[in-house]
């Protein structure tokens, strides 16, 4: 298993599973984690990123012992979504933050910079050559206007190497490619929140995507870049306590004889 967590809040509560996006880690959610931890048994990954997302699910899976309300941040959205696909029995609702839909929406990744990088040798050349500042403006377009870019951000994706990094956004692809996010949501049928940030240079906003998904609610925050958990942390603490509260009353009125068919 190429995975790792930091387990935090309350034992015996409800699990909530926070996923990272891509050359991130989790301390993405350290502004979140303190406002949902009285609740929730917390389980962060820290997930390599150097396979496909189908393996970086699998390894999710294997951190958890039960149910968990499942929330991905960017690319840790799709491997949320992977995870309900492969292992639907530990995926009781999913909260997907700013989750590239399709190949089309992912806006940062058709830049030259990026595909640059992915060209051997010339990418690594840069990469190494990248001042603390450079690195610094490349993170800003994860964040909204005026945001400071946090120190541990830069930290994160410098330790985590050209070479992750351009798999990780391959994997991506690869995984979009096969099908979007609305078609794979649509099989699913799980309890879905996506959330969108309005300022999110990123990913794009979708227009009529998930317009047809009965069991999917999608939600923009204003003034709200790609990384809602940094910019945003009421709000997703927020969203993540509601959907504890509605998961665990359905669990509480399912039918007895459903119940016991789990088991």
């Amino acid at each position: 298993m190429n995975a790792g967590a930091l387990i935090a809040g309350t034992p015996g509560a409800p699990t909530v599973m926070l996923i990272h996006g891509l050359a991130s880690s989790y301390r993405v959610w350290d502004r979140v984690l303190p406002k949902i931890e009285t609740e929730a048994n917390v389980v962060a990954a820290q997930l390599e990123s150097d396979h496909s997302i189908e393996r970086d699910a699998d390894d999710v899976a294997a951190l958890l012992r039960s149910p968990a309300v499942i929330v991905g941040h960017s690319r840790g959205g799709l491997v949320a979504t992977a995870l309900a696909e492969r292992h639907p029995e530990l995926v009781s609702a999913l909260l997907l933050l700013c989750p590239p839909w399709s190949q089309a929406s992912r806006m940062s990744a058709r830049t030259p910079i990026e595909r640059v990088l992915a060209v051997p040798g010339v990418g690594e050349l840069m990469w190494a050559v990248a001042s603390p500042k450079r690195q610094r403006v490349a993170q800003q377009s994860a964040f909204g206007p005026g945001v400071t870019v946090p120190d541990q951000f830069v930290a994160d994706a410098r330790a985590r190497g050209r070479r992750n990094f351009v798999r990780s956004t391959q994997a991506i692809d690869t995984y979009l490619g096969a099908r979007t996010l609305a078609d794979r949501l649509t099989s699913l049928q799980v309890p879905t929140e996506l959330v969108f940030g309005g300022l999110d240079a990123r990913v794009a906003s979708p227009a009529r995507e998930f317009a047809e998904l009965r069991h999917a609610t999608v939600r923009v925050l204003p003034g709200v870049g790609h990384t809602p958990p940094w910019e945003a942390p009421d709000v997703v603490a927020d969203m993540i306590g509601s959907t504890l509260r509605s998961t665990t009353l359905a669990t509480a009125t399912e039918p007895r004889a459903r119940r016991a068919g789990r088991r």
